[in-house]
């Protein structure tokens, strides 16, 4: 045995590990082998799974855009005055008729519907 690598699995006897060990016996009884081939076999399909990762990296990067373009809609909308509608519900971001006369008072700039330069950098550090 000086060449090989001994693994030792424990499984509690009740609860969601009883069950994966059950799952176990079956799928090396319907397999044919010993239980240490068949989880070598299980280990060994994981492992080599390319598409399993591809997949991962893939959603990870669809949903990165999605939260991108769900926030810079969002950011626009602030920045435009408009209703902020980003995930499906109907909350907006409304000003008092005081507020709005009062901008200039404060020294708020207008409304526009352009993003300001640098607005969104934050956003660069997503991709």
């Amino acid at each position: 045995m000086g060449d090989k690598y001994v693994a030792t699995v424990r499984f509690h006897t009740e609860g969601v590990e009883a069950e994966l060990y059950d799952s176990l016996m079956e799928g090396k009884k319907e397999a044919g082998i010993s239980v240490p081939d068949y989880i070598k076999q299980i280990l060994k399909e994981y492992f080599e799974s390319k598409d399993r990762e591809d997949s991962r990296n893939e959603w990870l990067k669809q949903f990165g855009v999605e939260i991108t373009g769900i926030v810079e809609r969002a950011v626009r909308n602030c920045i435009s005055g408009g209703n902020v509608n980003a995930m499906g519900t109907s909350a907006a971001l409304m000003a008092d008729a005081e507020e709005v006369d009062n901008r200039e008072e404060a020294g708020l700039p207008e409304q526009s519907e352009e993003i300001p330069e640098g607005a969104l950098d934050f956003m660069d550090g997503m991709e």
